[in-house]
Formats: C-alpha cells, sequence, structure tokens
C-alpha cells in the first residue's frame, strides 16, 4: 500500500512538472513571438520616419502590403478607375523635408499602369472628385534613380485629387 502511495505522489509530481515546463516553454514561445512582432512593427514605423518623416505617423493613413500609405482627405463619389484606364487629375509632389519637387495645378491625362505604380495603385483607391495624400516608398517610385530634383531613393508624398476616371 505505501509503495502505491508512494507511486501515485511521484506521477503526480512528474505530471506537475511536465505541466509547469510546458507551460513555462509555451510563456516563452509567446514572449518571444510578441517581441518579434514588436520589433518588426518598430521597423516599419522607422522606415516610414526615415522616408517620409513625421507625417507618416499620422492617423488615418491606410497602409497596403507594397508599402503605399493613403490619407483619405475627401472620399469623392462614382467609381474607382480600374488598370488601363484613363483619369485626370492633378497633384503636387514633395519630399519628406517639404520641398515642392512637381506641381500640376492643370489637369493631368494619363493612364493608369503608365505612372509610377505608387501613384497608379493610389489613384485605384480614390473615387471621382476625391483628394488624398499617397505615400509612396522608392520601390513604388523612381527606386534607385534620380529623377529631376528627386534623388535616388527617396520616399515621395502625392497629393493628388482625381477629377474623373
Amino acid at each position: 500500500m505505501k509503495g502505491t502511495i508512494v507511486a501515485i505522489v511521484l506521477l503526480v509530481a512528474a505530471a506537475a512538472g511536465v505541466w509547469w515546463y510546458a507551460d513555462q516553454r509555451n510563456a516563452r514561445i509567446a514572449a518571444e513571438r510578441e517581441a518579434a512582432r514588436v520589433a518588426a512593427e518598430q521597423a516599419v514605423r522607422d522606415e516610414r520616419l526615415e522616408l517620409f518623416g513625421e507625417e507618416a505617423l499620422a492617423e488615418g493613413i491606410a497602409w497596403t502590403d507594397s508599402g503605399l500609405g493613403i490619407l483619405h482627405l475627401e472620399s469623392g463619389s462614382g467609381a474607382k478607375p480600374y488598370p488601363g484606364a484613363y483619369v485626370k487629375f492633378k497633384y503636387r509632389v514633395r519630399l519628406k523635408d517639404g520641398t515642392e519637387v512637381q506641381r500640376e495645378d492643370k489637369p493631368t491625362e494619363a493612364r493608369i499602369g503608365q505612372m509610377i505604380p505608387g501613384v497608379s495603385s493610389g489613384l485605384q483607391q480614390m473615387l471621382p472628385g476625391g483628394r488624398a495624400i499617397l505615400f509612396i516608398p522608392p520601390r513604388l517610385g523612381y527606386g534607385g534613380s534620380a529623377y529631376g530634383p528627386i534623388p535616388p531613393n527617396s520616399g515621395l508624398v502625392f497629393e493628388v485629387e482625381l477629377l474623373k476616371p
């Protein structure tokens, strides 16, 4: 009888030890995942600050998986432009330090897909009459190439107004 009780006590202690070890392991894995998530979020935040300045941390900016940020100022109405559609829009381009590098107050007409990818993608997410600020990372802009007064690897801040699709 004594041996049975000792065996039961040892079994319970072993089970408690296994449970404790598993619980500690799961807690460590969860903490590591959380630390990795926080580090990834910080890296994205740092990249946005580097490319666009403090403005890129404003509330209301929708960030796509490609890195394009869109802050809708006015929503507009009607149908969104589709790939290959001709659109008419006004725009202003500046760098993170506020340097205006291009401005077009007269309506510009262009075809979706024949502009830098960030503008094409951003305009497709707008409705006619809408205004937005597009935060375009270099990979969706001019990349490592300089373009006029735009230095290589520059984040671009486009203020656009879609007049018609």
